[in-house]
């Protein structure tokens, strides 16, 4: 059970200071009735309307999308279908958002929440999360490349990154793992080292891996799976 003010809160509808004036005007009704305290605690099960209008509670949710190339993270933009467009309904209603971002053309591991605090940890560059990449590129990596990515790439523009764990492929294929978040930093990566990215994937957060999750699926992780996110 929960407070009344504090669900009303967390739903966006209004603060608990608003609350107090709705329940006074008799406006707020639980299952049917008007409720006389905004700080009534209310079962998870009440039907819970204000004005008329049916509440949609909100929960802590904490989700994963492999990301489709050719959406932007970003909750609106006026010129390109974004990552929003392919959250089911009832995740929409729970004011999720992304955690971080991705490059319109890259695909992968995308995290989406409602919590706060976890949103800040995953983007502050204080947390140093994981973050690994599939990578396709053009050209020829200097052969000292690995060694390069591990003492810290110098950048185009003086940038200088910090140690990051590079895995040379065949084909022209390799992985990096970055435990920083600068503008398209991998892609500059490749390029500071002699190549070209023709493809990026995001496969892996923290300990958290994308698995068998298909283009543009979400599905919503467990507590375990939330704490894998900073190993």
């Amino acid at each position: 059970m929960q407070r009344l003010d504090k669900i009303l809160s967390e739903a966006g509808i209004c603060s608990r200071r608003d609350c107090e004036r709705l329940v006074r005007k008799r406006l707020i009704l639980v299952d049917g009735s008007p409720i006389t305290s905004s700080a009534s605690k209310i079962s998870d099960d009440a039907v819970i309307s204000v004005d008329g209008m049916p509440v949609v509670r909100r929960r802590r949710m904490v989700c994963i999308m492999n990301k489709r190339a050719g959406l932007v993270t970003s909750t609106d933009d006026p010129q390109s279908p974004t990552v929003m467009d392919d959250l089911p309904d009832e995740m929409l209603s729970q004011l999720i958002v992304p955690a971080g971002r991705l490059d319109k053309d890259t695909e992968g591991l995308l995290v989406f929440t409602n919590d706060g605090a976890l949103l800040h940890r995953l983007i502050s560059p204080k947390s140093e999360v994981t973050k690994e990449y599939y990578i396709e590129y053009e050209g020829t990596l200097q052969t000292d490349a690995p060694e390069k990515a591990k003492a810290g790439i110098t950048l185009k523009d003086g940038s200088v990154c910090k140690s990051a764990d590079l895995v040379l492929l065949q084909g022209g294929k390799c992985t990096i793992c970055i435990r920083e978040g600068m503008y398209h930093q991998v892609k500059r990566m490749i390029t500071a080292l002699g190549g070209h990215v023709t493809f990026l994937r995001r496969t892996r957060i923290g300990a958290l891996e994308i698995g068998d999750l298909k283009s543009g699926e979400v599905r919503e992780l467990s507590e375990k799976e939330t704490e894998n996110l900073f190993l």
